[in-house]
């Protein structure tokens, strides 16, 4: 039955469902999907696995279960890591205020360069690639790094630990033959 769920978790990801994505429903389907944080944060559940099979469907089916709830620690250590990096954060901001500037500018009048009226997806794009070269000085790189490395191991760490809701906590082990 897992291996149904998955399949259609995975078609429903296909580059033609993705273009029909609409933002709201998407919004809506991850904050049902979320799970409550007493629920996350149960210290009661979170027992040691007995062996590396036990660890791995424990992987498996907690990153499924508590999907949501990772993103949203992953979302939380990436503002702590863009937070505690005044250069980043500065260029940051800087890229949000230029694209703010540009959008200002066009209520006004659309921008042209040599007699072209230049679209706003293409000018948000050059202020995008102008601070290119600024978050590669800042070392925005290892930032990302930092975020990814931190949050596989927060999120590893929990999924094997914290025991699955339908099976671990009736304290039945099944022991592969």
């Amino acid at each position: 039955m897992a291996e149904i769920s998955n399949e259609n978790n995975i078609a429903n990801w296909s580059l033609p469902n993705l273009q029909k994505i609409n933002v709201q429903e998407l919004y809506t389907r991850q904050r049902q999907s979320l799970r409550p944080w007493f629920e996350f944060f149960n210290t009661a559940k979170f027992k040691p696995p007995g062996n590396i099979g036990t660890a791995t469907r424990r992987l498996i089916t907690n990153v499924e279960h508590f999907q949501t709830n990772y993103v949203i620690i992953i979302i939380i250590l990436s503002i702590y890591c863009v937070v505690t990096t005044p250069s980043l954060l500065f260029v940051l901001l800087a890229m949000v205020a230029g694209c703010y500037l540009v959008s200002i500018k066009n209520r006004e009048k659309q921008i042209t360069l040599m007699g072209r009226q230049i679209p706003l997806p293409h000018q948000y794009l050059a202020v995008i690639c102008l601070c290119i070269p600024l978050l590669i000085i800042v070392g925005a790189g290892s930032a990302i790094f930092w975020i990814l490395g931190a949050s596989v191991f927060v999120i590893a760490l929990h999924a094997i630990f914290h025991q699955t809701p339908n099976q671990d906590s009736f304290g039945l082990q099944m022991e592969e033959v």
